[in-house]
């Protein structure tokens, strides 16, 4: 047999190294190519072939039986290695180490997908890198049902099927049941739950915004309007109705929830009469009142409906005046307290903001037929202030005229007054103020979500009530200076000198064999 060059059988050993982390480099970021994995492969198997091929000449009689049980042990441990991939890829199993769960998914999420009952294919349009950060979300809600089928497309490689879906951006993920479909971009647990859950729906409900009183426009994009709870209710496929009530004088029965936001004009009597008969067939509600500093109380009509509801609303503003020393108006109070027993507010833990809000006080006794129930109040610290003209000279809680804090900012309502024929519980949700929810302090805190929270459970849809996003903490290890000085004579001088002892031992013991 002819000898080979010296250099071949090294040029063998980096071959083989470099066609090995071509197959991990391919099964990590082109899973889909199966026909590129087995490719790469039967190149690995030849050049390994051709390793064995240059070494068999090595080989003597003394050491067949040695290399025959050493390959015999490989192939046993290729084969466990095998089995044990196969099983885990068979039946996946996660755990999740981060410290406040980022990548496990919520008890809603999984309650919504295990019920899924058809199929549901999730198309998502994304390059290999956008693929990757999306996988973990898509695997784990594949993992819980089988009815839940995700395909990947690469929109540069497929771009007539990207403009016929009406894809415009990367990593828009397309969920499809039947003939219905929900486009997603900016991909979220909770916009992805709530998506499934809407194309569960066999009709979309209806909100009607009252106007006609002063309201500012629910589609208005100035700070004052409402745009940016308009675009969040329509995004939970719930159609946006405008209704003119002066003109109309009665509430349409299409109506699921009425909205009442911010008027700042008073209601004719046939109005309150047509509102009142609405909640009282079982109507549903959202009121979020105006208060005027100036002037007579905008809101009368309203608190006299609100009052046969159990429910009394003062001319009144709550001021909090540590918040004036931390650089916050005293009239915008800070809510973090938050009614645990409600489904609106539980696990409710994010700041709110409540601009020149009124405080709602619960009727005692309580009105026979009627739950109702605080969600949010203010801190120990605020008081609610009776006299409004004195707000900018600089006034300060006056024992036995105002009302010391913590005051209710929003309250529940549910049930049928008393001798009511309704065939299903009213349902109504009050918050003292209307600017909370406007786009200047919606995007603060959690405003957005407590009042989607409430609209949600006005519906009966507690099962789209926000589902907060968890934000992975920083996690830090603290080392003493005596930790650090051992930690760095470990990894740079004992272990590579162990490691190099080691070697030499069993290279001495080799040789004398």
């Amino acid at each position: 047999m002819k000898p080979s060059k010296p250099h071949f059988k090294a040029v063998l050993w980096v071959l083989v190294g470099l066609i090995s982390f071509a197959l991990l480099i391919a099964r990590i970021f082109r899973p889909d190519l199966t026909w590129l994995t087995v490719a790469i492969s039967v190149i690995l198997v030849a050049a390994i072939a051709a390793l064995v091929r240059e070494n068999r000449r090595h080989l003597s009689v003394k050491n067949v039986s040695s290399g025959l049980n050493t390959a015999v042990t490989v192939l046993i441990v290729i084969a466990i290695v095998g089995v044990l991939n196969f099983l885990g890829y068979r039946y996946e199993y996660k755990i999740d180490l981060t410290q406040n769960k980022v990548n496990t998914l919520s008890d809603q999420t999984e309650k919504t997908v295990r019920g899924l009952k058809t199929e549901v294919k999730a198309t998502l349009f994304a390059r290999p890198a956008g693929r990757e950060r999306l996988k973990i979300i898509l695997d784990n809600y594949r993992a819980l049902n089988p009815n839940f089928v995700v395909e990947h497309v690469d929109p540069d490689k497929e771009p007539v099927r990207a403009t016929q879906a009406g894809v415009k951006a990367y990593d828009t993920l397309i969920l499809t049941v039947g003939d219905k479909s929900q486009k997603l971009e900016d991909i979220t647990e909770e916009k992805l739950t709530n998506a499934l859950i809407k194309l569960g729906k066999d009709k979309h409900q209806q909100v009607c915004v009252i106007t006609g009183h002063g309201e500012k426009p629910i589609t208005g994009g100035s700070p004052e309007g409402f745009d940016s709870i308009s675009k969040a209710t329509t995004n939970q496929a719930y159609e946006i109705k405008e209704l003119n009530l002066p003109q109309e004088q009665k509430i349409a029965e299409a109506c699921d929830v009425i909205l009442m936001i911010g008027a700042t004009r008073a209601f004719f009597d046939p109005e309150v009469k047509a509102i009142d008969e609405y909640l009282s067939q079982g109507g549903r509600a959202l009121i979020a009142i105006e208060l005027g500093v100036r002037g007579p109380d905008m809101s009368a009509e309203i608190g006299s409906i609100l009052d046969t509801w159990g429910v009394k609303s003062k001319k009144t503003i709550i001021l909090d005046p540590v918040l004036r020393a931390n650089g916050v108006d005293a009239a915008v109070p800070i809510v973090e307290d938050y009614a645990a027993d409600h489904p609106i507010t539980k696990d409710f833990k994010t700041r709110t903001l409540f601009p020149i809000t009124r405080p709602l006080e619960i009727k005692t006794p309580a009105t026979e037929g009627l739950k109702v129930t605080w969600l949010a109040r203010t801190s120990p610290n605020s008081w609610g202030e009776t006299d409004l003209a004195a707000l900018s000279k600089g006034v300060g809680f006056d024992e036995g005229k105002d009302e010391k804090g913590p005051l209710n900012v929003g309250v529940a309502i549910e049930g049928k007054r008393k001798d009511s024929h309704a065939t299903k519980n009213t349902r109504i949700v009050v918050y003292g103020s209307s600017l909370f929810a406007n786009n200047n302090y919606s995007r603060f805190g959690g405003n957005s979500d407590l009042f989607m929270n409430s609209l949600s459970w006005l519906m009966e849809d507690e099962s789209l009530i926000s589902i907060r996003s968890r934000e992975d903490t920083e996690g830090k290890l603290e080392l003493t200076q005596q930790s650090s000085a051992l930690i760095m004579w470990m990894v740079i001088v004992i272990i590579p000198l162990l490691v190099t002892i080691t070697g030499i031992v069993i290279w001495i013991r080799r040789k004398r064999l």
